[in-house]
This record gives C-alpha cells, sequence and structure tokens, in this order.
C-alpha cells in the first residue's frame, strides 16, 4: 500500500477533461473568482475542453450546504460517483486529511468511500485531482464532466451520486442520490442516512445535498476558485 501519511500536494482541478496546476483549489458554484491557466494545445492540436466536452454527455453539478464542525475528528467528507450497479466510477472530491493517508492514523475516517473507491490502490493522479483542503462552511458546488477514473466518457444512464461525512469519530452521515446522463436535464434530491442512527446528535455538516444533470453543457471556468485555507 503506498505510503500516504505525509504528503505535499499541489491539487489538480479538472475542467473537462483538462487538469490545471493551483494552489489548493475547489470547485464552486457561486463564488466566481480568476481561474487558473490551463496549458495551451500544441500547434494545429484541437483544445482539449473542446475535444472532451465533444465526447461527453454533459455536465452534472452536486450541490450541498457545508457547515464546519467545532470539533475534532470531524469535517472529513468525501464525494463520489457509481454506476447504477454499485460499481465505482470517479472521486470528485475528498478532504486531503483523508485523501492522503490520514485513514492509517484514523481509520474510522470515510470508510465507505474508502471502500468503493479502493483508495489504498489509488494512483498518484487520482489523489492529486480529488485531495482538497476542508472547506468552509456555506453552500458548495462540485462538477462531473461525465467521465470515468480514467478519464473515459461514460455511458448514458442512471448514476449514483454520494456524499459521505465524519461528525464525530466514528459518527457519519451518508447522503445518496440518483441522476440519469442522456440527452434530457435531470435533477434529484438525495435522501440522509445516519450510521449509526444516534450519530444525528454529533452535529450537521452536510445538508441540501443534491444534483442537476445539463445536456451538452461544458464547466464554466468561472466556477472554478482558489481555497484561502485548508487541512
Amino acid at each position: 500500500m503506498p505510503d500516504r501519511s505525509i504528503r505535499l500536494v499541489v491539487p489538480i482541478v479538472v475542467i473537462s477533461g483538462v487538469a490545471a496546476a493551483a494552489t489548493g483549489a475547489e470547485l464552486l458554484y457561486g463564488r466566481p473568482a480568476t481561474p487558473p491557466a490551463a496549458a495551451a494545445p500544441a500547434p494545429g492540436e484541437p483544445a482539449a475542453t473542446e475535444e472532451r466536452a465533444a465526447r461527453t454527455l454533459g455536465l452534472v453539478r452536486v450541490d450541498y450546504r457545508l457547515t464546519r464542525l467545532p470539533q475534532h475528528a470531524s469535517n472529513q467528507l468525501a464525494v463520489w460517483i457509481e454506476d447504477e450497479d454499485g460499481g465505482y466510477v470517479r472521486t470528485l472530491f475528498a478532504t486531503s486529511y483523508t485523501a492522503n493517508g490520514g485513514y492509517v492514523r484514523r481509520p474510522m475516517s470515510l470508510p465507505l468511500w474508502r471502500e468503493k473507491s479502493s483508495w489504498a490502490t489509488a494512483t498518484e493522479a487520482e489523489v492529486q485531482s480529488a485531495s482538497r483542503p476542508a472547506q468552509e462552511s456555506g453552500p458548495h458546488s462540485l462538477y462531473w464532466d461525465g467521465t470515468d477514473r480514467n478519464g473515459r466518457p461514460v455511458p448514458a444512464g442512471t448514476y449514483v451520486y454520494r456524499v459521505e461525512g465524519n461528525l464525530l469519530w466514528e459518527n457519519r452521515v451518508l447522503f445518496t442520490g440518483a441522476i440519469t446522463l442522456g440527452e434530457a436535464a435531470d435533477s434529484s434530491v438525495a435522501r440522509a442516512e445516519y450510521l449509526p442512527e444516534a450519530a444525528r446528535a454529533a452535529g450537521e455538516l452536510v445538508a441540501d445535498v443534491r444534483a442537476a444533470f445539463l445536456p451538452g453543457e461544458p464547466l464554466d471556468p468561472s466556477a472554478v476558485t482558489t481555497y484561502t485555507r485548508g487541512s
């Protein structure tokens, strides 16, 4: 198993399949800022953003409201996509502590996400594309460009989005929703499950989780901002 207990990572922002380095970056909705510059295509080569937008089905936006909890062993979050049969597709977001090996010291950190994604064997590219510092309280959105963990466009169909959060030590919340990718727009609201049920008393880390599919829509670069803090 790769040793990720200590690692300095420059996260990668995936914009319709194009990786742009930033000093700790996250995908937000409603917080426009100057986006990091992407590498220019080679002469005679089509822009990767245009090529990927043409090959994928569209854009999925996952919205949620986050409230940071004022306690230790909490505020860990992962957002990922599965296919209709429960097969892992891609991670959109994982707090950097857990994504970079914090689960070795704290095994109860985001266990379902780690199991589904087989994160202990994730490639360096996967870690860099998903690992982000902890988010501030407020509304957030993550964008999925319709590609899998290897950057390949997924076929039309129904996909499951999940949001797992550690509330306090082993107490967690898990949101699950489904979204259909195809020719028509779609939207849904995720349902929450507390694990165990008594975990409700540990606080509300995440709420109002929902998703929308925008067919043929590329990611607007103005939706990309940089972090001002992280953990």
